[in-house]
Protein backbone atom coordinates (compact mmCIF):
# COMPACT_ATOMS: atom_id res chain seq x y z
CA UNK A 1 0.00 0.00 0.00
CA UNK A 2 3.37 2.37 0.64
CA UNK A 3 4.29 1.88 -2.46
CA UNK A 4 1.12 2.61 -4.08
CA UNK A 5 0.82 5.42 -2.14
CA UNK A 6 3.63 6.66 -3.84
CA UNK A 7 2.57 6.29 -6.81
CA UNK A 8 -0.39 9.06 -6.13
CA UNK A 9 1.93 11.56 -4.18
CA UNK A 10 3.55 12.85 -7.35
CA UNK A 11 -0.07 14.42 -8.07
CA UNK A 12 -2.18 14.50 -4.63
CA UNK A 13 -1.46 15.98 -1.12
CA UNK A 14 -0.30 13.93 1.37
CA UNK A 15 -4.41 13.73 2.75
CA UNK A 16 -5.36 12.14 -0.45
CA UNK A 17 -3.02 10.15 -0.56
CA UNK A 18 -4.06 9.09 2.94
CA UNK A 19 -7.76 8.44 1.48
CA UNK A 20 -7.11 6.81 -1.72
CA UNK A 21 -4.98 4.16 0.45
CA UNK A 22 -7.78 4.32 3.06
CA UNK A 23 -10.19 3.83 0.33
CA UNK A 24 -8.30 0.83 -1.64
CA UNK A 25 -8.04 -0.70 1.78
CA UNK A 26 -11.31 -0.90 2.97
CA UNK A 27 -12.42 -1.88 -0.84
CA UNK A 28 -9.99 -4.67 -0.43
CA UNK A 29 -11.08 -5.34 3.31
CA UNK A 30 -15.11 -5.49 2.02
CA UNK A 31 -14.32 -7.47 -0.86
CA UNK A 32 -11.98 -10.17 1.27
CA UNK A 33 -14.76 -10.59 3.99
CA UNK A 34 -17.86 -10.89 1.65
CA UNK A 35 -18.84 -14.73 2.33
CA UNK A 36 -18.77 -15.78 -1.45
CA UNK A 37 -15.40 -14.92 -1.91
CA UNK A 38 -13.60 -16.20 1.66
CA UNK A 39 -15.41 -19.62 -0.12
CA UNK A 40 -13.99 -19.67 -3.61
CA UNK A 41 -10.23 -18.93 -1.81
CA UNK A 42 -8.19 -21.25 -0.48
CA UNK A 43 -4.72 -20.18 1.61
CA UNK A 44 -2.99 -22.93 0.26
CA UNK A 45 -3.00 -22.21 -2.88
CA UNK A 46 -2.04 -18.75 -2.56
CA UNK A 47 1.38 -17.77 -3.79
CA UNK A 48 1.03 -13.80 -2.58
CA UNK A 49 4.91 -12.46 -2.29
CA UNK A 50 4.01 -8.67 -1.51
CA UNK A 51 7.29 -6.08 -0.68
CA UNK A 52 6.35 -3.04 1.11
CA UNK A 53 8.71 -0.21 0.49
CA UNK A 54 7.97 3.61 1.90
CA UNK A 55 10.15 5.72 4.36
CA UNK A 56 9.90 5.77 8.16
CA UNK A 57 6.22 5.85 9.07
CA UNK A 58 3.78 5.79 6.34
CA UNK A 59 2.38 2.42 7.39
CA UNK A 60 3.95 -0.40 5.87
CA UNK A 61 3.90 -2.63 8.70
CA UNK A 62 0.35 -1.39 9.19
CA UNK A 63 -1.14 -2.34 6.41
CA UNK A 64 1.31 -5.21 6.23
CA UNK A 65 -0.16 -6.47 9.34
CA UNK A 66 -3.74 -5.87 7.91
CA UNK A 67 -3.29 -7.98 4.32
CA UNK A 68 -1.85 -10.83 6.06
CA UNK A 69 -4.32 -11.67 8.23
CA UNK A 70 -6.69 -11.37 5.38
CA UNK A 71 -4.82 -13.01 2.94
CA UNK A 72 -3.39 -15.60 5.08
CA UNK A 73 0.15 -15.61 4.85
CA UNK A 74 2.70 -14.62 7.05
CA UNK A 75 3.68 -10.77 7.64
CA UNK A 76 7.80 -10.85 7.99
CA UNK A 77 9.39 -7.76 8.90
CA UNK A 78 13.64 -7.50 9.35
CA UNK A 79 13.41 -5.69 12.37
CA UNK A 80 10.81 -8.01 14.02
CA UNK A 81 13.49 -11.06 12.77
CA UNK A 82 16.49 -9.01 14.67
CA UNK A 83 14.59 -8.53 17.69
CA UNK A 84 13.67 -12.53 17.99
CA UNK A 85 17.20 -13.30 17.00
CA UNK A 86 18.29 -11.24 20.23
CA UNK A 87 15.86 -12.56 22.06
CA UNK A 88 17.43 -16.04 21.30
CA UNK A 89 20.82 -17.68 22.15
CA UNK A 90 21.03 -18.56 18.69
CA UNK A 91 24.62 -17.74 17.05
CA UNK A 92 24.51 -14.32 16.11
CA UNK A 93 22.72 -13.01 18.97
CA UNK A 94 25.90 -11.43 20.68
CA UNK A 95 26.76 -10.09 17.16
CA UNK A 96 23.74 -8.57 16.81
CA UNK A 97 23.65 -7.35 20.22
CA UNK A 98 27.31 -5.66 19.92
CA UNK A 99 25.64 -3.78 16.30
CA UNK A 100 22.49 -2.86 17.69
CA UNK A 101 24.00 -1.62 20.93
CA UNK A 102 27.08 0.67 18.62
CA UNK A 103 23.70 2.12 17.15
CA UNK A 104 24.98 0.64 14.07
CA UNK A 105 22.99 -0.64 11.09
CA UNK A 106 22.56 -4.69 10.24
CA UNK A 107 24.87 -5.75 7.65
CA UNK A 108 22.79 -7.15 4.55
CA UNK A 109 24.31 -10.65 4.73
CA UNK A 110 23.14 -10.65 8.65
CA UNK A 111 19.79 -9.58 7.26
CA UNK A 112 19.79 -11.74 4.43
CA UNK A 113 20.60 -14.84 5.86
CA UNK A 114 18.13 -14.28 8.86
CA UNK A 115 14.87 -13.84 6.19
CA UNK A 116 16.34 -16.76 4.41
CA UNK A 117 16.46 -18.58 7.34
CA UNK A 118 12.70 -17.43 8.06
CA UNK A 119 11.34 -18.34 4.81
CA UNK A 120 13.06 -21.36 4.70
CA UNK A 121 11.33 -21.92 7.62
CA UNK A 122 8.10 -21.07 6.57
CA UNK A 123 8.04 -23.17 3.21
CA UNK A 124 8.77 -26.13 5.36
CA UNK A 125 5.65 -25.44 7.45
CA UNK A 126 3.87 -25.22 4.49
CA UNK A 127 3.29 -21.22 3.69
CA UNK A 128 2.41 -20.42 0.46
CA UNK A 129 3.56 -16.65 0.53
CA UNK A 130 4.29 -13.41 2.12
CA UNK A 131 4.28 -10.46 2.88
CA UNK A 132 8.24 -8.10 3.53
CA UNK A 133 8.48 -5.40 5.67
CA UNK A 134 11.94 -3.64 5.95
CA UNK A 135 13.62 -5.23 3.09
CA UNK A 136 15.24 -4.62 0.77
CA UNK A 137 16.34 -1.48 2.61
CA UNK A 138 19.07 -1.09 0.48
CA UNK A 139 19.99 -1.25 -2.90
CA UNK A 140 22.69 -4.32 -2.65
CA UNK A 141 19.89 -6.13 -0.69
CA UNK A 142 17.55 -5.63 -3.64
CA UNK A 143 19.94 -7.00 -5.82
CA UNK A 144 20.60 -10.11 -4.13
Amino acid sequence: MAAMARLFRSSSSSSAVFFVGRSLYTAAATELKSQSFLSRIDPKGRNVQWVFLGCPGVGKGTYASRLSVLLGVPHIATGDLVREELSSSGPLSKQLAYIVNQGKLVSDEIIISLLSKRLEAGESKGESGFILDGFPRTVRQAML
